[in-house]
């Protein structure tokens, strides 16, 4: 797909451009870090001297990066903007050279003003050599215009771009020039599908928090949460008049997993044991297990090993319908069990993998979360990188949208990302989400959050300031569930474990259960599917958890990713039932 088409899908997604007129290079390169995990796109302005070294900075950290580059009035300027990696061109006005090169490059080109809209149309399909219609058609970067200056002469302006729409019909506009997010709500009234530009998103470039929270505030006012409807309980409470079962959608990535036989090493074993297995997966998997209708989104390739995959999940009555299928191969990754004092080991082989060439706009979250209760992601999504973590902040905006419930469980994995970074994508999310699932290194790492004289990799556990970093939590992030789970490890093959939870109003401590350990991955997604299952049950937030930590104990007595513990077993042990006597 060209940079042009990814970047189109982003801005019908999102609707929502940042202007920026840099003063360093480093301002280019901090507000894409900031803005691009929200779907927001930069463009880049050549007013300062700055600009096109940013461009080119930007795009030698993240070769990835789309983004638009704006105040382009002369052909030189708009080559020099292409060959320093920009998706996109936008001009104050209608620039015949400027249409020109962008349309020998195929690059999106935005011109501006407020009488140009056919001409600049008229002039791109003939340099395609196509009509009008057909322009539309083949190339929907190019039917686009800027309506500038948008506000100074509202409503006259905003008139004049709506009776363009009249004539070319779903031609996009941009709407620049005195936007605000006070005033958007304007514009939306006469054009609802309206994409909006405004200098305010970057006027605190050196602060990316505060950046961040502008970037909110206009996402905000332009992608409103829908109303609950009148007959439907709010996320995480079960319809007391409906008893359909709850449906849920996970993103993320499955993978081979290829183990030897318990107690041999790596390089020891001639044999390997091969099962599937992937943190949302496994929430699928368990949920679908339950009686929940699992709709699990990923991508695999077009091949005998991705086909096993899928029937995997199959075999547990996940929906594999939303899958893609692309790229050439599966991830794998490598379990050594752990014994006594030998921790397990994990080797991973995903780069390149096929979920990694998922692009941004390419998943239709709209129609996969239709009638959807809740949907679920980890931290090890938005890891594989930018693309993937724009494809996971489409999905949790067009769930908060739906009205369904949103969980993301940090999961941190060093080998992926430094916390820096994990920090600066997660948090965006975190003010949609009504649940989020850690554990007290995830909160110290990515969070900068430590609590008392706890050492997970000890398996030293300070449980009594557990709350106070639930509150702190939920208080940073606005967070009406916080959930943190407590592993107190005595060896690789014996652990005690348990959770707690913040629901806003109380702090809830679980059963701690002593496990001898037969498989702990996977431990953790069946206690985030727990939770779920719980929350959607209708259960207290009590016995939602003592259900989500009684999940997590059953599954790390069972071997492979999936928990295969019956809702009945679970129920039985969450009740008390800890004996463990055979059942005839």
């Amino acid at each position: 797909m060209k940079t042009s088409e990814q970047l189109w899908n982003v801005l019908k997604e999102h609707r929502l451009i940042a202007l920026l007129a840099p003063q360093s290079t480093d301002q280019c390169v901090r507000a894409w870090e900031v803005l691009d995990p929200m779907g927001v796109v930069l463009e880049i302005a050549l007013r300062t001297s700055a600009a096109l070294e940013g461009m080119k900075a930007l795009r030698q950290k993240h070769p990835e990066a789309l983004f638009l580059a704006g105040t382009v009035m002369t052909r030189r300027q708009t080559e020099q903007a292409v060959e320093a990696g920009a998706a996109g061109i936008i001009s104050p006005d209608y620039f015949p050279a400027v249409v020109q090169s962008c349309v020998h490059h195929d690059v999106m080109c935005v011109p501006g003003g407020l009488s140009d809209a056919g001409k600049q149309l008229a002039h791109k399909a003939e340099l395609y050599g196509c009509g009008i219609d057909e322009l539309r058609r083949r190339y929907p970067y190019q039917w686009i215009y800027k309506c500038f200056p948008a506000m100074a002469g509202a409503p006259a302006n905003l008139d004049a771009a709506r009776a363009w729409k009249a004539v070319y019909e779903y031609l996009a506009i941009i709407y620049t020039g005195g936007v605000t997010a006070e005033n958007l709500g304007e514009i939306l009234r006469r054009d609802p599908d309206a994409i909006l530009c405004g200098s305010a998103l970057t006027r605190t470039a050196d602060d990316p928090d505060e950046m961040c929270r502008e970037a909110e505030r206009w996402l905000g006012a332009l992608h409103p949460p829908r109303e609950p409807e009148a007959d439907r309980e709010p996320p995480g409470v079960a319809s007391k008049q409906e008893a359909r079962a709850p449906t849920v959608v996970t993103f993320g990535e499955i993978m081979l997993r290829l183990s030897p036989e318990r107690g041999l090493r790596l390089g020891q074993s001639t044999t390997m044991d091969a099962t599937f297995g992937g943190a949302e997966a496994n929430v699928a998997v368990a949920l679908a297990d339950w009686g929940a209708d699992a709709r699990f989104v990923s991508a695999v390739p077009a091949h005998a090993i991705g086909d096993a995959a899928i029937n995997a999940l199959r075999a547990r009555g996940v929906d594999t319908a939303h899958i893609l299928r692309l790229g050439r191969r599966l991830g794998i990754y490598f379990l050594e069990h752990g014994v006594s004092q030998r921790p397990c080991r994990v080797i991973y082989d995903r780069a390149g993998s096929s979920i990694t060439e998922v692009t941004p706009g390419q998943i239709d979250w709209k129609a996969i979360l239709h009638g959807a209760d809740w949907f679920h992601v980890t931290g090890i999504t938005p890891a594989l990188g930018p693309p993937i973590a724009q494809a996971a902040n489409e999905a949790i905006r067009a769930a908060k949208r739906s009205g369904a419930g949103i969980s993301l469980d940090v999961n941190y994995r060093s080998r992926l990302w430094a916390p820096d970074e994990a920090h600066r994508t997660l948090a965006p999310m975190m003010q949609h989400l009504n649940l989020l699932i850690c554990n007290e290194a995830d909160a110290a790492d990515v969070f900068g959050i430590g609590i008392g004289a706890s050492d997970a990799r000890s398996g030293q556990v300070d449980t009594g300031a557990y709350e106070d970093i639930a509150r702190r939590l939920a208080e940073r992030f606005k967070l009406p569930m916080v959930a943190i789970t407590l592993r107190e490890t005595v060896s690789a093959s014996d652990n005690l474990w348990s959770a707690c939870l913040w629901d806003g109003n109380a702090f809830h401590r679980s059963k701690r259960y002593p496990i001898h350990i037969v498989d702990r991955v996977g431990g953790g997604d069946a206690f985030a599917a727990g939770l779920i299952y719980g929350l959607l049950s209708g259960q207290t937030a009590q016995d939602a958890l003592e259900f989500a930590v009684a999940a997590s104990c059953l599954k790390q007595t069972i071997l492979g990713d999936f928990s295969l513990a019956a809702a009945s077993e679970v129920q039985s042990l969450a009740a008390g039932e800890i004996s463990g006597r055979i059942k005839r």
